[in-house]
């Protein structure tokens, strides 16, 4: 929530949440899941606080897209799943979309799992990855913090096992990305023992199908002791009472002798035209209560969602929150997550049974405890009872988060598209198919582009791989839009890269100078900061007077010296360790590796820029450099980031392969034309590096 009021205690900015904690170390990756999914509000909101993404997308245009690319490309992966019916929208291909697709139900959980070297979080939430969700709405959440000394580190692997149950209803290159950081999370932060816990015991409720549902998964983690109260805040209710729905199950649980008390806290105002109350909730939830016993009850509260105060003033803030609240004289327990108090939410239909997540606080203390008067008041709860009388009006509110009677999801026809490639002209698209394909024809477009259709598809005889070549203009394809049954549906169809190095470099820096990559390469400040102060730097700087900007060179060196030899080799030379510096720093995954050698600073910009300062009457001078820069980069040796961390991927030590061959292979390339001299430098340079290699 965006604007809340900070005098209260019980309310915080759930952005707030993405934030690394002191000593986190540096970020590893991210898993998130939604059902419904705003990308831009996940792109420049929530990854940028976990990725720690200084500049803003509004005020510093290119020099967040340059910075955003740097810290993503760095992570060992960031992906969000979200259920099929709402995996859709614009985004950096930097972070991957993944569509869940469930065999019953849909995916509702909202769990945000976030791995630094040296802790991990999970942000389990009532919001959806959406502004109404981070800013708007009434939510709850429960975080869960991981380091070395946790002492419930077993819910954590839980987590990770769930996680992975949810990664199974995807499919895709994507998927393999996310599982390996689960893998790293879980070696990282092994499960380990419960170690006992005073106060406070957390636990899980973990929704599915072949799972247990909500109310037997809770029975298992009570005490013995039936409650005899319940407070539930839900938005959502089932439309019609089931006799073996939430509210059969609740009172189930509830004490059989004496008094018990059922509270519902909906969202509600008051109704000018009834003199009553208007409650979101079917009336029926008041019909469970059991007869024949006195102290026996249900009451309904409102909770405000019109003049809601904020630091800001009066707000509307819809009520989106789910938690249960169970009492006895001697424990508390408090459950936050997903779950609408629904069949499906609670995981009671066969037919619907949704993946939700929940954490259970658990105490064991009376009535006057510190501890537990904090618990109990830390849920959010409505005014004073509602008297239900003819003025009151029940009107249960359509459940925004139910896939049924909307628009049919994206057909599983469309089963993969996988950005492949990119030149300076084409970007190169792969698309999967899988029967049986839709009834009625279909099309693809990109940009309202028409790029195939049903009867391009036929016509080649519906093969199952279709490889599209597409003119290169702005940034690469993250969606397509599909339309079916001959344009009756449409829906998004979101593309992903097949590997780390299938991205191109941000236009914006494109054929830096050599000079400019020096003064990058070598500062020890973040890239954006360090382009930000050489752009500053620049005489055509818009954003700056020019008479004030600071020259690159030396104020004292007005001369050109570009033409001497010597001085062009030594800065390419000053380039060159520090590119080896950047090469041989710890790597977390093959994107990192991959923005090193072929992003905007890398070694391949570096190359091209080396041979553009040469001088192409002096074959030599470029042969020397390759030659040099072989030679440095042959000696790295990717080693581990510490005694937390994995081993370096396989596919980053083969990329780093991949360079120094080429660049052997260009230096090759240059030994017919260089001099005699040349030529016998660079063969025992050669044979000194082969030797050096054996004894390695």
């Amino acid at each position: 929530m965006a604007r809340i009021k900070t005098s209260d205690p019980t309310q915080c900015s759930m952005l707030s949440c993405w934030i690394p904690p002191a000593n986190a170390g540096a970020p590893v990756g991210v898993i998130a899941t939604t059902f419904t999914l705003d990308t831009a509000l996940f792109e420049e909101e929530c990854l940028a606080r976990f990725a720690d993404v200084q500049s803003d997308p509004l005020r510093d245009g290119a020099l967040y897209r340059i910075e955003r690319e740097e810290k993503l490309a760095s992570l060992k992966c960031a992906t969000v799943i979200a259920d099929i019916h709402h995996c859709a929208g614009r985004r950096s291909l930097r972070w991957d979309l993944l569509a869940a697709r469930p065999k019953a139900g849909v995916m509702h959980a909202k769990i945000s799992l976030l791995v630094w070297e040296d802790h991990v979080r999970i942000i389990i939430a009532s919001a959806n990855l959406t502004n109404d969700g981070y800013r708007r709405n009434q939510e709850g959440l429960a975080v869960l913090d991981f380091n070395d000394k946790s002492p419930e580190p077993f819910l954590l692997g839980e987590a990770l096992v769930y996680l992975r149950d949810i990664l199974d209803t995807t499919r895709g290159p994507a998927k393999a990305r996310a599982s390996a950081l689960l893998n790293w999370a879980g070696q990282r932060f092994p499960p380990g023992q419960a170690v006992p816990v005073r106060g406070i015991q957390r636990r899980l409720i973990l929704l599915g199908p072949g799972r247990k549902h909500f109310f037997d998964q809770l029975s298992d983690i009570l005490p013995s002791e039936s409650p005899d109260q319940a407070h539930v805040v839900s938005p959502f209710f089932d439309p019609e009472l089931r006799t073996s729905g939430p509210s059969h199950r609740l009172w189930a649980m509830m004490k059989k002798r004496g008094a018990a008390e059922v509270h519902f806290h909906v969202a509600g105002e008051a109704s000018p035209e009834t003199n009553g109350w208007r409650l979101t909730v079917p009336q029926h939830v008041l019909q469970c209560t059991p007869g024949g016993r006195p102290g026996v009850d249900s009451f309904v509260h409102p909770i405000a969602v019109t003049g809601v105060l904020t630091d800001s003033g009066p707000e509307q803030r819809p009520l989106h929150a789910k938690t249960l609240l169970l009492t006895h004289e001697k424990w508390v327990a408090l459950v936050v997550g997903s779950s609408n108090f629904t069949s499906a939410g609670m995981g009671l239909n066969a037919h619907a049974n949704n993946f939700e997540a929940g954490v259970v606080y658990l105490l064991r203390a009376p009535h006057n405890d510190r501890l537990r008067r904090m618990l109990e008041t830390r849920v959010l709860r409505g005014g004073a009872a509602v008297a239900v009388s003819a003025s009151t009006v029940f009107v249960p509110a359509i459940d925004a988060d139910d896939a049924e009677g909307g628009q049919p999801p994206l057909p599983q026809f469309f089963s993969e598209a996988l950005l492949e490639g990119a030149d300076d002209d084409h970007y190169s698209l792969t698309l999967r198919f899988a029967s049986p394909a839709p009834v009625g024809e279909w099309r693809i477009v990109r940009d309202d582009a028409g790029m195939y259709s049903s009867a391009e598809w036929d016509a080649a005889s519906r093969p199952e791989v279709v490889r599209l070549i597409l003119p290169r203009s702005g940034p690469p394809p993250s969606v397509l839009n599909v339309a079916w049954s001959g344009g009756a549906h449409q829906a998004d169809w979101p593309v992903n890269i097949r590997t780390a190095q299938t991205l191109p470099a941000p236009d914006e820096l494109k054929g830096l100078s050599l000079a400019a990559l020096l003064e990058l390469l070598s500062s020890a400040r973040p890239l954006h900061i360090a382009l930000r102060a050489w752009m500053r730097r620049q005489p055509d700087d818009d954003d700056y007077d020019v008479d004030q900007a600071v020259e690159l060179v030396d104020p004292h060196a007005k001369v050109d010296t570009s033409a001497y030899l010597v001085k062009r080799v030594q800065r390419a030379c000053w380039a060159m360790r520090s590119l080896k510096e950047r090469l041989d720093s710890p790597v977390h995954s093959p994107a990192a590796m991959a923005w090193r050698i072929r992003g905007p600073v890398g070694a391949y910009a570096l190359i091209d820029a080396m041979l553009r300062d040469c001088d192409p009457r002096l074959p030599d001078e470029s042969a020397f450099l390759l030659c040099e820069l072989w030679r440095e980069l042959s000696s790295i040796r990717l080693a581990d980031s510490g005694p937390g961390s994995m081993e370096v991927d396989a596919e980053s030590r083969e990329m780093l392969a991949d360079l120094v061959n080429d660049l052997l292979a260009r230096v090759s390339e240059h030994l017919p034309l260089v001099t005699d001299a040349m030529r016998d430098y660079i063969g025992q340079a050669m044979a000194e590096t082969e030797a050096c290699d054996e004894a390695a």
